[in-house]
């Protein structure tokens, strides 16, 4: 038998200081009795009082602590090996928030569109890390490094144009954003997904995918858009949106850029068809590749908890004290 929380079984040592107060409170009792009653009064209640009984509670409320303080070492005998496979791919994906990605080459949408594909990414990973950061002006990680796929679809479904205030697109500190995070939390291989239409207002994205690469971070593009481009609608307004000239705002697909942050980091660009998840096959088996070639299998032995036990046997105890009357039966009473 062994304890996983061994440390816990120093508490056995109060144990007679709990025993020590039980006494005192008893002799506290007869002291209030003395006080309060007459001596023929105090023996004729003295006569009903059990010794053996205060004993036999004393005992079988101290047996349930300690069977409490074993139950709370957490005793386990009897195990049992598991094998664990870690795959050793830390991924995060980086969504275009910007107003551009509400333009309607895509239905209903560009980021609707980016959120779709998003979904058959996260739900083909097995036992990798994965994480959600949002960009428009400025980046921001909505949801950090994690293997609880639920947490991420669930920041993924939230994200909207309002996730990120800054406005405009600025890849560069998206992929600056993502080196902080793989800094901070990364354990494997580390890819970063980029889901944009490719306007990058800040032209720092080629200077940042040059660092990333240099870090050893992979960067798979998926560019959303025409280059013909669709114009972006207005949310305040109606209509769409309209520059200082009062000609319509047109936003296009950069897959130039989106190639060349690729080919630096040594990833691959692809564009977004309008439906299905075809277009995504390639990514998903350039990470699977990764997966394999990362992929150790752990073996570790897991063993039983046998805390109820202990648990059960400090109730079953505690019942049986609460249900010891401390009184002489009436024939005790009688014979003495």
């Amino acid at each position: 038998m062994r304890f996983a929380t061994i440390n816990l079984l120093m508490l056995v040592f109060a144990l007679p200081f709990v025993a020590a107060l039980l006494y005192w409170r008893e002799r506290r009792k007869r002291k209030l009795l003395e006080s309060f009653a007459t001596p023929n009064l105090l023996n004729t209640l003295a006569k009903t009082k059990s010794v053996t009984l205060v004993l036999v509670k004393s005992t079988l409320f101290m047996a349930a602590l300690l069977a409490a303080i074993f139950a709370s070492a957490r005793p386990q005998w009897g195990f049992e090996d598991r094998r664990l496979v870690s795959r050793g791919i830390d991924l995060l994906i980086a969504v275009d928030v910007s107003k551009s990605m509400l333009a309607e080459d895509y239905k209903p949408n560009r980021l609707a569109r980016a959120k779709e594909l998003l979904k058959n990414i996260i739900w083909s990973l097995k036992g990798d890390r994965v994480g959600i950061i949002a960009f428009a002006g400025d980046a921001a990680v909505i949801c950090p490094l994690t293997t609880d796929y639920s947490m991420a679809h669930a920041a993924l479904e939230g994200l909207d144009t309002s996730s990120v205030s800054a406005p405009g697109t600025d890849i560069g500190r998206a992929i600056d954003v993502a080196m902080g995070a793989f800094e901070l939390a990364a354990q494997g291989d580390k890819v970063l997904v980029l889901l944009t239409d490719g306007e990058d207002h800040e032209g720092r994205a080629i200077e940042m995918a040059e660092k990333a690469a240099k870090a050893g971070i992979r960067i798979f593009a998926i560019g959303l858009g025409t280059t013909q481009g669709m114009p972006i609608p207005d949310e305040q307004h109606g209509g769409y949106k309209v520059d200082r000239e009062g000609k319509v705002v047109t936003s296009k697909l950069d897959f130039s850029l989106l190639t060349r942050i690729a080919e630096i980091t040594k990833g691959i660009a692809i564009k977004a068809n309008p439906s299905g998840a075809s277009d995504i096959i390639p990514i998903l088996q350039e990470i699977e590749k990764m997966q394999q070639s990362q992929q150790q299998e752990t073996v570790f032995r897991v063993y039983k908890e046998r805390f109820q036990w202990f648990l059960g046997l400090a109730l079953v105890l505690l019942v049986l004290e609460m249900f010891i009357f401390e009184m002489r039966t009436r024939r005790e009473v009688h014979e003495s």
